[in-house]
């Protein structure tokens, strides 16, 4: 039952995070369009994109990017590793 909570729990968690990044990109896309809007919007309406705000492309970027994680690296290396990698076997 414990397992079951926490795989809902998990899931939830991969809604409302996709929710937040949506939210925050079209927050940030409404930010930026106050300084760049034109500049961006000029360059999409060459490209053939038009009829969009800024917040609506931030808001879609937002969204897309809720679904990319950032790795994580451990730079916790032993001394020995770092030894055994910097030999050179010619």
């Amino acid at each position: 039952m414990k397992t079951f909570a926490y795989i809902c729990g998990l899931i939830l968690w991969f809604f409302i995070a996709v929710i937040l990044t949506t939210l925050i990109g079209a927050f940030c896309g409404l930010v930026v369009g106050w300084f760049f809007g034109d500049i961006i919007l000029g360059i999409l309406s060459c490209l053939g994109i038009k009829g969009f705000a800024m917040w609506q492309i931030g808001a879609f970027l937002g969204f897309v990017g809720g679904f990319f994680r950032g790795t994580t690296i451990n730079h916790n290396i032993r001394q020995s590793d770092l030894r055994e990698k910097s030999t050179y076997d010619f």
